[in-house]
């Protein structure tokens, strides 16, 4: 587990055990604590080389060519390397660029191509634009406006749910990570205004990283399994995933799990007062800081041009898109991309606190710095999402999916919606013990080429799958914002794991619904 407590965290002791007591939560920290030696890395590679092997030995079976029992063998390698913890997961991304020339499944040159996937580049940009809205301190005032009315700050338990609602906000943009980061001191900082103790600190710092992991699923930029499934929705489904197409997916899932989410923690696990006695002050909004009107302006902008850049049909008329108006081809990467590149075009007038040149170099006198975003910018998400495209290109492009289709076609037989209950499930359970990108990564193909095979439109089973995906709720160990709200907020197992799985529950349902709802009308499956 993630350990981290900020230097304003109130110093007081837990009333119950830690995270790392006994059970299943000691379990798990103890493997954590075994994937941390050598021996066990060396161990997880030899086993996951030996499983490569095996794949090759073993006489392959009707219907199987040699070059997708080749795939199968790295295929079967990675997802042992993922799910084991054997190596930094941006590592083991990149074997196919190694194994796939070596099985002679593909050259370099191709094996390397979904490196540069557009979608790669769409999540690249949208990182450099959440670095500069942090850089500027926009999601403080996101909190001061939300707060602003005497009647929310009259009610803890309003006061956590405009806080969930910020914290979706900001993290429909940034990774959840970075967003819990952010918004934890102002988490800590109204839990001890609003009053109630230990318990209440522990339920807004939980309703945060609830809300953080939540709020990703918004926009493609949101968190990388979107990205992942737009990417393999194209590749396998024939269909480019738009940026307004998902957000019409995604933000409504948003909209209903955010008090769902809300009600789980504050009313029924750690139920916070439904009246504080005494009012917090209405918080001041910062004075606007240098270039935040400016990022503001090209974020707004870009937010625009996503939107807009391919029609809409609206029912009773249809809206033109500006790229049809262009003479060349573009998608939502070239939009991320231009607009970012626009943000390191923004002067400073004054100097940076704790800055100068030795820290931005030559760009010392603009409001972004290249070496300050590269430095918060997680490289390794893009290498994990290129591997992850890789893969998948591999097993479809050998026929490796056609065969494994019938593991997974059988969902077929199932009624759809507890078809899609049951991979929304299956999804958040594995993703409590893998990173959801890599689960994606795993499950997204098989669940396609199941589908296909089935007669059934793969879009129906992958979109609940990618929703689920990031709604681990139940352990400590599950995300980052879980493990830093669990350390931060004093949170017991218990009340995490009673909140959790009620949660995981209801959003397995609702992630279903908007699949088997909402996904028709947009995507016309």
């Amino acid at each position: 587990m993630t350990t981290f407590r900020p230097p304003d965290a109130p110093a007081e002791a837990p009333a119950e055990a830690p995270p790392s007591a006994g059970g299943v939560f000691g379990l798990l920290h103890a493997w954590d604590g075994l994937r941390a030696r050598p021996g066990y890395r060396v161990a997880g590679v030899i086993v996951g080389l030996g499983l490569a092997a095996g794949v090759l030995a073993l006489p392959a079976p009707a219907g199987l060519t040699p070059e997708a029992q080749r795939a199968g063998a790295m295929t079967v390698t990675m997802a042992a390397w993922w799910l084991g913890g054997v190596l930094p997961m941006a590592v083991t991304a990149l074997l196919p660029l190694v194994a796939l020339p070596l099985l002679g499944v593909s050259s370099t040159r191709e094996a390397a191509a979904p490196y540069a996937d557009p979608l790669i580049f769409l999540m690249l940009g949208g990182m450099i634009l959440a670095h500069a809205m942090e850089e500027v301190g926009l999601h403080r005032r996101l909190v001061a406006v939300l707060l602003a009315p005497e009647w929310v700050r009259r009610s803890p338990r309003r006061i956590a749910l405009a806080l969930m609602t910020a914290a979706a906000c900001v993290s429909a943009f940034i990774n959840n990570t970075s967003s819990m980061l952010m918004m934890l001191p102002i988490a800590l900082l109204l839990a001890e205004g609003a009053g109630g103790g230990r318990r209440t600190r522990a339920a807004f710092t939980l309703s945060t990283a609830y809300a953080c992991s939540i709020g990703g699923v918004a926009t493609l930029v949101g968190t990388a399994p979107n990205a992942v499934f737009a990417g393999l929705a194209a590749s396998i489904a024939g269909r480019e995933i738009r940026f307004l197409d998902w957000m019409l997916v995604g933000v409504p899932f948003v909209a209903l799990a955010i008090p769902l989410a809300w009600f789980v923690v504050n009313f029924v696990a750690l139920p916070v007062p439904v009246a504080s006695s005494r009012v917090p002050p209405a918080p001041v909004a910062p004075p606007w800081s240098e270039g935040e009107r400016s990022v503001l302006v090209v974020f707004g902008l870009c937010f625009l041009a996503w939107l807009t850049r391919a029609p809409v049909d609206l029912g009773f008329a249809r809206v033109p898109g500006w790229a049809s108006l262009l003479s060349v081809k573009v998608d939502d990467g070239f939009v991320a991309i231009l607009a970012s590149m626009c943000l390191f075009l923004l002067p400073r007038r004054t100097a940076r606190t704790g800055g100068g040149h030795d820290d931005d170099g030559d760009d010392g006198n603009f409001l972004l710095s290249w070496r300050r975003a590269a430095r918060a910018i997680p490289w390794s998400a893009l290498l994990l999402l290129g591997g992850g495209y890789a893969m998948a290109e591999a097993i479809q492009s050998s026929g490796l999916s056609a065969w494994m289709a019938g593991g997974t076609s059988a969902l077929a037989a199932l009624p759809g919606p507890l078809a899609a209950f049951g991979i929304c499930v299956s999804v958040a359970f594995l993703s409590a013990f893998t990173s959801n990108t890599a689960t994606t990564q795993i499950a997204l193909p098989l669940l396609g080429a199941g589908a296909l095979a089935a007669g059934v439109n793969p879009l129906v089973w992958m979109i609940p799958a990618t929703i689920s995906a990031s709604c681990d709720f139940t352990l400590a160990v599950g995300t980052p914002p879980n493990a830093i709200a669990a350390e931060a907020g004093d949170i017991a197992p218990a009340d995490m794991a009673f909140a959790g799985v009620i949660l995981n529950v209801a959003c397995a349902v609702l992630a279903a619904g908007v699949a088997l709802v909402i996904a028709p009308w947009v995507f016309g499956v």
